[in-house]
């Protein structure tokens, strides 16, 4: 009995080391597929809804109840995600080309607010598998479609002749895109807006500022930008009564999950874009836009072509003018 206790002792301590590298085996397989890290909404272009005189801004064309609105707008980006190493020198391009076609609707209600809606489908999109501070980005691949936004919008304030126009709006993005395609953050996104636009002669103008907060990517670093600052502003001129054309700013600047206001962190593209009245109720837009800085999701270059049915808000209702007095003549009284 005491002579078989070696043997016993052997026999756990094989166990023991088997188990304990078979746990080390698991440990080392949940941490590669930790490392595997999942991508992000990369798409900075928020097409306005349509009826909007801008691609990115809203005019605040509140008028009319029950006024419906559609549009298709396409947005092609060309190397919207790039990884720069310390000297700012490319390593790659993560999501090299994107092209996303939105699908919109909206409606105006009580001449004072609007509902709309955008779904964006993409198209295409292609990229280089990267690895960034230990995690490995996959190329963008699959995704039928991108995160539904939902928005509501109302009026606050407002001048005469559309002189000037104050609006609060909310934007909800549900979660229905794919992370693997760089179409979602993988969570619930809201965006608040302020909103300002406003008429005078031919010149359309708009601005916006509001804090997007989206979910904070688990990779400690400048790919995903989390909660951000954003902030717009445009002007349109009117040549002919069926054309117009103008610029768009907008900026997205990280204030969570990336350094604010930094280049990295800091989205900056400003759009040159023309708007045609093609027939009653259609138009069409295009427009080019420079990215300014290297912010994650700022693109080299980026081409938006977009189409609309609006329908026309009902004439303004012109009082009808009082009856001409005329005198009444007695009637006779016969005795």
């Amino acid at each position: 009995m005491l002579r078989a206790r070696p043997f016993l002792f052997v026999g756990l301590r094989f166990t023991f080391c088997v188990g304990a590298g078979f746990a080390a085996l698991l440990s080392a397989a949940g941490e590669a597929r930790a490392q595997q890290a999942t991508g992000f909404a990369v798409d900075r272009f928020e097409p306005a809804a349509p009826g909007s005189a801008f691609l990115s801004l809203e005019s605040l064309d509140y008028e009319g109840h029950l006024r419906p609105a559609a549009g298709v707008v396409s947005a092609w980006a060309w190397k919207p995600l790039v990884v720069y190493d310390g000297q700012s020198q490319q390593v790659s391009a993560l999501v090299q080309q994107q092209l996303i076609e939105h699908v919109q609707g909206a409606i105006v209600l009580w001449d004072r607010a609007r509902a709309d809606l955008d779904l964006p489908v993409p198209l295409a999109h292609t990229g280089t598998t990267t690895v960034v501070g230990g995690q490995t980005y996959a190329a963008p691949e699959g995704g039928a479609i991108g995160d539904l936004r939902l928005g509501v919008s109302a009026r606050l304030y407002a001048r005469r002749a559309g002189a000037f126009i104050g609006a609060f709006g909310v934007q909800l993005f549900l979660p229905t895109g794919a992370t693997r395609a760089f179409s979602s953050d993988g969570g619930v996104r809201v965006w608040p807006q302020l909103m300002a636009a406003g008429r005078r002669d031919r010149l359309t103008w708009a601005g916006r500022l509001g804090v997007h907060f989206r979910p904070q990517h688990a990779c400690n670093c400048d790919l995903s930008p989390g909660s951000e600052l954003t902030a717009g502003a445009g002007g349109a001129w009117r040549f002919v009564p069926r054309f117009a054309a103008g610029a768009e700013l907008y900026l997205a600047s990280a204030i969570a999950g990336g350094p604010f206001a930094s280049r990295a962190g800091t989205s900056l593209e400003m759009m040159l874009a023309g708007h045609l009245a093609v027939a009653p109720r259609w138009n069409v837009s295009l427009g080019v836009a420079p990215g300014l800085t290297d912010g994650a999701g700022t693109p080299v270059a980026r081409i938006v072509a977009g189409v609309q049915y609006v329908v026309e808000p009902p004439p303004p209702r012109v009082p009808e003018p009082p009856p001409a007095w005329a005198p009444v003549e007695p009637e006779p009284v016969v005795r």
